[in-house]
């Protein structure tokens, strides 16, 4: 019992526990965006709530260690099981399902060079749409653009937010404000009003003091910025 409580006690437990609550309340959002189709069954829920928590927490344990973590890669691993329990007979959503997991495990590989701008754009693609899609196609059965587009903000938030963990040289600090340009400009071109302002202001925010704070809790803070974004974004 002793024990129990000190790993629940421990200062990264906690952030992996807040930082897959965040992950999984915008990609289920994201997911509702659309209410059509058929409502998915409870065991079919249950798979990819354990997907969604496990891909979560591996991508929180890969970009903290950066991606040096060995239990990082086992959860993603168990996330692509669950993935392929979610749709047994359906091998397109198994095979998309996979392609998020099989990423991450590749971006441990400093040889492959995913830890670079091109990696960063390929997690952001995938992470942005991965639960998203899944939750959509196995409702409807096909996808719409009508569905996509609008998460096209959502995916250049984690260009934003996930940036640092990515490219972590030391860079002229005018190219670190690319990817909030990409993303605000994403949002303009979607036509958002009103929410245009607090979410320029969440992405200042995060621009200026992420840096600026203990590496400890980077991370974590980049998380709950991106949810507060994504929550704008999508409702």
């Amino acid at each position: 019992m002793t024990t129990l409580m000190a790993f629940f006690k421990n200062r990264t437990v906690q952030q992996l526990f807040c930082f897959t609550i965040c992950q999984n309340i915008l990609w289920w959002l994201a997911g509702a965006t659309t209410s059509t189709g058929t409502p998915l069954g409870t065991d079919v829920k249950l798979y990819l709530a354990g997907y969604g928590i496990l891909v979560a927490a591996g991508i929180f344990l890969l970009l903290k260690r950066h991606f040096q973590s060995h239990i990082g890669p086992i959860l993603v691993v168990a996330a692509a099981t669950l993935g392929i329990l979610a749709a047994p007979n359906d091998h397109l959503v198994q095979a998309f399902a996979l392609l998020l997991c099989v990423f991450l495990v590749l971006a441990c590989i400093p040889q492959l060079g995913l830890q670079s701008t091109y990696g960063l754009i390929v997690f952001s693609v995938l992470a942005g749409y991965g639960v998203p899609v899944l939750l959509f196609f196995l409702r409807n059965h096909y996808l719409a653009v009508q569905f996509l587009t609008p998460l096209i903000p959502l995916m250049a938030s984690y260009l934003t937010f996930f940036e640092p963990y990515y490219l972590t040289g030391e860079r002229d600090w005018r190219l670190t404000l690319i990817t909030p340009v990409i993303f605000v400009l994403s949002l303009v071109v979607l036509g958002f009003t009103w929410r245009l302002v607090p979410l320029i202001l969440i992405v200042a925010a995060h621009w200026w003091l992420q840096p600026r704070l203990s590496v400890r809790y980077r991370l974590v803070f980049s998380g709950l910025c991106q949810l507060l974004a994504g929550i704008l974004i999508l409702r």
